[in-house]
């Protein structure tokens, strides 16, 4: 079946802690309580100066193409804490490249590692992946431990530039394939 119809099948999904959900609208005051604060982002994205930044970067990267996007919202007060993304998928090689965000009032909690194995799992069985990716910077130890803690190996290592910054920067590829 085509990834793109099983993502839309999975749309909602309820983890223990979490609901992985559509973006709204109404996520805005959540999203810029984290995107604007420039230590909760320093390995993804600049930090937004106003709510209408958060707000169109909500309707542009998040609703006007919203499959293989969630909203990560914590069920114990409700509120939005996060995106999980799928940043590449190759319907050829049946792959796709994970990315995320967490507000760093909720770091630490196991949070993220939830949401990320679970959607490696629907990644692996529902859609019918080959192997999911996460791509860190070498520095950013909260990634690499999301992604060991889900179940994912250093596949290889390597310099690229920054998508954001383009300062050339140290990079791993972290790994999960179906039998592993």
């Amino acid at each position: 079946m085509n990834i793109y119809v099983q993502m839309a099948s999975f749309n909602l999904i309820e983890t223990e802690q979490l609901v992985l959900r559509p973006f709204s609208m109404s996520d805005d005051k959540d999203m810029f309580a984290y995107a604007s604060q420039a230590d909760n982002l320093v390995y993804v994205f600049p930090a937004h100066k106003d709510i209408a930044e958060t707000r169109l970067a909500i309707a542009l990267l998040f609703m006007k193409a919203p499959l293989g996007k969630w909203a990560i919202e914590n069920k114990a007060d409700q509120k939005m804490i996060g995106t999980l993304t799928f940043v590449k998928i190759d319907e050829k090689q049946r792959t796709a490249e994970i990315g995320y965000v967490l507000n760093q009032a909720y770091w630490g909690k196991g949070l993220m590692t939830e949401a990320v194995r679970t959607l490696t799992d629907i990644s692996l069985t529902a859609f019918d992946l080959n192997y999911v990716d996460i791509v860190v910077d070498s520095e950013n130890l909260g990634s690499i431990k999301v992604a060991e803690k889900a179940g994912f190996w250093i596949a290889d290592s390597y310099k690229a530039l920054s998508p954001y910054t383009k300062v050339l920067r140290n990079f791993r590829r972290y790994r999960k394939g179906k039998h592993e």
